[in-house]
């Protein structure tokens, strides 16, 4: 390992075992050299309903393919960063659209954070930067291979599912002999979710941490292909709403209902039945075997309404999709 000089005295560091990890440390004045990771960004650009890769110049992983990235530079955003990197790598301006995710990568001294972005063409012209051998556009179920690092791949399928999740049925599912629409939960529906939360039996929203903890819960998955919020509206009105999440196993995608409630109000109206009928959709349009619900802790009247909806009696009710 290359010497480190303590950059306080110059005197040459010692590897010493300090809050718990081994670290460069100066026997001299005891200057401890920490090794922080330098963030990395990258950015899922959007083309026609493809993606943008570009085949890396350099190591590591040159040859490979991967999305446009790069390291933030001192005094840069990570969007800055970002629509830097890929002009520089692919001639495209782009704007960011929202975080798709943050990934860990490699071990030991090896390793790191990358954060990546959606994006979309706003101008400029796809051609290879000087950093890159060759750029091109591919669907996602084309990619080349072989494909640099496992983050990108990670990254890509959550925009997959984005996407479907913003084209899917759920989008307007509307049932005009009721009056009822289920959508995609939005931004400025948190307070009415927070709300219809106090109906969900297992949860305890008394106390003004857990109502924080689950107001920013609740935007945490809003752009969350695996987690979900759809909500049934009656005459504009949020009514209900159903927490979603999805899980891939080695048998395959499956779905859980995590919460659902409707507003007192609003029932025997067919909005619960809407919202079930709505996660069936989108579980079948994500491919999944079951969609699942806890239903342990509901009313004998909730239970009913599940076995009516077809899930199969159980402390885990289970209905069967695929």
């Amino acid at each position: 390992m290359k010497t480190i000089y303590c950059t306080r005295c110059g005197t040459a560091m010692d590897q010493r075992f300090v809050e718990g990890r081994m670290r460069e440390v100066c026997p001299h004045c005891g200057h401890i050299f920490y090794r922080n990771p330098v963030p990395a960004v990258g950015v899922v650009v959007s083309f026609d309903g493809d993606v943008v890769l570009v085949q890396r110049k350099f190591e590591p992983r040159v040859g490979c393919w991967g999305l446009p990235a790069g390291y933030m530079e001192l005094g840069e955003s990570a969007e800055e960063a970002a629509t830097r990197e890929c002009h520089e790598e692919t001639s495209l301006l782009v704007q960011i659209n929202h975080l798709l995710g943050v990934y860990s990568y490699g071990a030991g001294d090896f390793s790191g954070l990358v954060i990546i972005y959606a994006a979309t063409v706003m101008g400029g012209e796809l051609q290879a930067g000087d950093d890159a051998m060759e750029v091109g556009v591919f669907g996602v179920d084309a990619l080349p291979n072989p494909m640099a690092f496992r983050t990108h791949l990670q990254a890509i399928e959550r925009w997959r599912q984005q996407e479907r999740l913003a084209t899917g049925p759920t989008d307007a599912l509307v049932q005009p002999e009721r009056g009822v629409l289920v959508r995609r939960a939005h931004r400025e529906d948190d307070q009415r979710i927070l709300e219809l939360l106090t109906l969900v039996p297992q949860h305890d929203y008394s106390s003004e941490e857990m109502e924080l903890a689950a107001a920013a819960l609740f935007h945490d998955r809003l752009n969350d292909p695996d987690r979900p919020i759809l909500v049934a509206e009656v005459d504009g009105a949020v009514a209900g709403f159903a927490a979603l999440a999805f899980r891939q196993t080695f048998t395959g995608w499956h779905a859980a209902i995590d919460d659902l409630a409707v507003d007192s109000v609003y029932r025997r109206r067919g909005l619960g039945q809407a919202l079930v009928e709505a996660a069936f959709r989108l579980a079948q349009a994500r491919n999944c075997r079951t969609l699942h619900i806890d239903t342990a802790q509901g009313s004998p009247e909730a239970q009913a309404f599940y076995r009516a909806c077809g899930f199969a009696e159980g402390r885990v009710a289970t209905l069967w999709v695929g």
